[in-house]
């Protein structure tokens, strides 16, 4: 099951999903790449923040 996270960055909210496979986290990034990390012991929801807040970074140096 897919779980929410969002994040507002440069005063726009950007939302992505992610799911937990075994030790493996799935982050669907708005543009419709995946983002895949072995969790090792590390938090699902904050591991998949950081892919977020990254890709948030990047389409905003982008504009």
């Amino acid at each position: 099951m897919n779980q929410e996270i969002s994040t507002k960055f440069n005063g726009q909210e950007i939302s992505a999903e992610y799911s937990v496979d075994g030790d493996t986290l799935h982050v669907y990034l708005p543009d419709g790449e995946i983002r895949t990390t072995e969790l090792r012991g590390l938090n699902p929801e904050s591991t998949a923040m950081r892919h977020l807040k990254s890709y948030a970074n990047r389409k905003c140096k982008k504009l």
